[in-house]
């Protein structure tokens, strides 16, 4: 993606080491961390390089995990290393080794320690080397690699910066207290208000993750937010609109969801059942978020412009768009409308919506 222009610069936690060198320019190092072996926490047989002799380990090919291994290969007997689709985050190779699938793997030490903060019963079994991390541009682009060293050097040198490394991972207090955080691929929970999520979910037939990654970008799962208009709760709805739904206390997380999806009930049946439910429940999204009447003034102009009233994705979404300014808000029922707001929240939602299906589906296989 880098050399062929789709992205600038790959900023992550990328070891620099020769073959990539060949493949792009890195800048000056941002972090130092050890390579470690990786095995479950009640291993004992394996505590030095020696003792892979005879052994599997299973690391992502492309990784610089796996060069490392092919070099040892050359001085340990037998020792089998077999390579994993290059989509496999880190994450969920950890898992493997947690559950057996998988005997040792090998990962920055850093990585390990976040795993392990989080209950993983995983430990280093010795470390092989430092290596160093840094970012990476394509290698004719000479000024923009000179401007990422200097912010950097600058970076490094910073209070700021080491106030983070140290509170994110040197101090254990701080680390610790990720074991009593909610880690979705570990409890099988979106949030803390699954449970009354699914109940309403029942009562209202909706996708109850939906909900919560609607919920998630309302309030980001706090009861007692309130928004600069004066929306409660964890769905963040108008103390009106509350009352006309029959609930006063929308801070209350039993109330606050009833109320907020008993409203996204109305709305998604406020819209023709002959256009399909998905597209219902997004145009019901953006009601929510800005408004049914400007909901229907931008299908309407989506009808003017030759688009599809029934989408939204790439059509309404478009249109919706338009309403901020004077030539279409003029002309439209409802008036001016902040038409990019609705359209980033649907985008988020969807956004969140397709990432808990896609980790609750890991967890489950």
């Amino acid at each position: 993606y880098l050399n062929e222009g789709k992205g600038d610069i790959i900023a992550a936690a990328m070891t620099i080491d020769e073959a990539r060198r060949v493949q792009a320019n890195f800048t000056q190092p941002y972090n130092t961390v050890d390579e470690v072996v990786v095995v479950r926490a009640e291993q004992d047989s394996i505590t030095s390089p020696k003792d892979l002799a005879g052994r599997t380990v299973h690391v992502r090919k492309s990784s610089s995990f796996y060069r490392t291994l092919t070099v040892m290969q050359t001085v340990i007997d037998s020792l089998t290393v077999i390579g994993l689709p290059d989509d496999m985050e880190t994450e969920k190779i950890l898992v493997g080794v947690e559950e057996g699938i998988y005997d040792i793997t090998l990962c920055d030490a850093n990585l390990l320690g976040v795993e392990q903060a989080y209950g993983r019963p995983l430990k280093a079994a010795f470390s092989i080397k430092p290596t160093a991390l840094g970012w990476a541009v394509r290698e004719n682009n000479s000024q923009l690699l000179s401007s990422l060293n200097t912010f950097i050097d600058q970076l490094d040198r910073s209070m700021y910066y080491n106030m983070l490394k140290k509170q994110y991972f040197s101090n254990t207090r701080t680390i610790a207290k990720a074991l009593d955080s909610l880690r979705v691929d570990i409890s099988g929970q979106l949030s803390p208000y699954d449970d009354l999520v699914k109940k309403y979910a029942l009562e209202y037939t909706q996708d109850w993750r939906l909900t919560v990654a609607q919920m998630y970008q309302e309030s980001r799962f706090d009861p007692n937010a309130i928004s600069w208009v004066g929306a409660l709760g964890l769905m963040q709805v108008m103390p009106n609109t509350g009352r006309d739904l029959g609930f006063t206390d929308l801070k209350d997380p039993d109330h606050g969801i009833h109320a907020g999806m008993k409203y996204m009930y109305q709305l998604i049946n406020r819209f023709d059942p002959e256009i399909p439910l998905q597209a219902r429940v997004r145009f019901a999204l953006a009601s929510y978020n800005v408004g049914y009447g400007h909901l229907l003034d931008a299908r309407r102009l989506a009808t003017t412009k030759g688009w599809d009233p029934n989408r939204w994705f790439d059509h309404v979404e478009k249109a919706m768009r338009l309403l901020q300014k004077p030539e279409y808000y003029t002309r439209a029922r409802y008036g001016y409308c902040r038409g990019g707001q609705p359209v980033h929240y649907v985008r988020n939602i969807q956004d969140y919506y397709d990432a808990y299906v896609a980790t609750l589906q890991r967890v489950d296989n």
